[in-house]
């Protein structure tokens, strides 16, 4: 991986075509779905944005079409998203795409000075940072990456926070490695106690969107470099931030499409869908998979020197915004911008259950007052119009995911 990022940029696209068209090869020999899609034609000369874009719900449908012919003689490992929607999607990727996936991740660990072997501080234990496998070469990857687990579970209460915190600081980790929420957990716990935590030498957050409050509370916490991660297998996308703050994509393991509403490829700048077609899979090749993101893709080359495509934000999951009654879609990144000035609230939730009413709920710190809550009802009142009813507690505990993840938006009607 560090050759193919000082690659220029036609080379690299060569070595793109290369793997697509082999890709493709194998998709229209040995998957039933794209016989019938690819009929007929020579792949070396078909386009991409020449493929139907798929999704899990499709995928699931009919996954008899989308499985490769003997797919279980293909070496692969059983995998399972998240579950961010309710709905996990289990399915099998090969060991070799899982491979370029994870070769990536410890990629860009290293560009933050950690290197292979050093103290690695697992932050938290939830599903998608554990192996699903228990068996000999799983645990030998955990020996040589010097994982320590500090506080295992989904919780984020104070006293488990500060607990995570002292032990991840014990254990003179190198690289501290985790859920966004619960990382920014640890750093409130930290400077309500008024302790000091030894620092690592950088802190990656994954898995959530990383709020901006929650980026200040870490550095000031812990003193240490934060990047924040991008990352799905299903499909196989992995980024990680530059010093910029601009997610740049590891290009030998995918190529990413940001697609508008009507399938069209968006501009740089433009928000839109994640479509992601993965260079390795074959078991189950994702082809112009939805993943059920939306981003903004960056322009030109980032000004940090680093060559190659780029994510200039990542603004959540399709489902994570807020529906009006007028058929008007709030999305993730405008709300954030409501809590820019709320100096005294941790994390934030939108409660939608219906239309015409959103309910804030609010972790808030000692200091939180009259007027800090008015600034917010009139942000959130600026977004969603006067049609909309809207009230605000602190009182109430904000929802997670069953893997513990922390959600912006619950909303618990279909707009359909």
């Amino acid at each position: 991986m560090p050759e193919f990022f000082t690659w220029p940029e036609q080379k690299r696209r060569s070595w793109q075509r290369d793997r697509l068209r082999a890709v493709l090869r194998h998709a229209q020999q040995e998957v039933r779905y794209y016989r019938d899609v690819l009929a007929g034609r020579d792949v070396d000369g078909v386009d991409l944005a020449e493929l139907p874009v798929i999704d899990k719900a499709m995928m699931r449908s009919c996954m008899d079409d989308f499985l490769s012919r003997g797919w279980r003689d293909i070496p692969h490992i059983a995998k399972k998203t998240g579950g961010s929607t309710g709905d996990p999607f289990q399915y099998p990727l090969d060991r070799r795409a899982w491979m370029h996936i994870y070769a990536a991740n410890l990629y860009f660990w290293e560009s933050t000075g950690y290197r292979y072997g050093d103290r690695l501080v697992m932050v938290g234990s939830p599903p998608s940072l554990q192996s699903a496998s228990e068996g000999v070469k799983s645990r030998l990857r955990a020996l040589l990456e010097g994982r320590v687990v500090s506080a295992a579970g989904c919780h984020t209460d104070p006293k488990t926070s500060l607990e995570r915190a002292l032990t991840a600081g014990r254990a003179g980790g190198v690289l501290w490695y985790g859920y966004a929420s619960h990382v920014a957990a640890m750093a409130d716990a930290v400077l309500e106690a008024g302790v000091r935590v030894p620092a690592p030498k950088a802190i990656v957050t994954t898995a959530e969107l990383l709020l901006p409050s929650w980026r200040e509370r870490i550095e000031q916490a812990f003193e240490a470099p934060l990047r924040d991660q991008y990352g799905c297998n299903d499909g196989g996308i992995m980024s990680q931030e530059c010093s910029l703050g601009r997610l740049h994509l590891a290009e030998n393991v995918s190529i990413v499409e940001i697609l508008d509403d009507a399938g069209r490829r968006c501009r740089p700048g433009e928000e839109g869908d994640v479509v992601v077609t993965n260079l390795h899979a074959r078991a189950l090749p994702f082809l112009r998979y939805r993943i059920g993101d939306r981003a903004v893709l960056g322009a030109a080359t980032c000004p940090c020197g680093t060559e190659g495509t780029f994510l200039e934000r990542v603004i959540g999951r399709q489902g994570d915004s807020l529906h009006l009654p007028n058929g008007k879609h709030v999305s993730m990144h405008p709300l954030g911008k409501c809590f820019f000035d709320a100096r005294h609230v941790r994390r934030y939730q939108f409660v939608q259950p219906e239309p015409g009413r959103v309910l804030v709920r609010l972790d808030v710190e000692p200091g939180f007052e009259a007027d800090e809550r008015s600034m917010i009802l009139g942000e959130v009142r600026r977004l969603v119009g006067s049609a909309v009813d809207i009230d605000l507690t602190t009182d109430e505990p904000l929802e997670r995911t069953r893997g513990g993840k922390h959600r912006v938006v619950v909303r618990t009607f279909d707009s359909a």
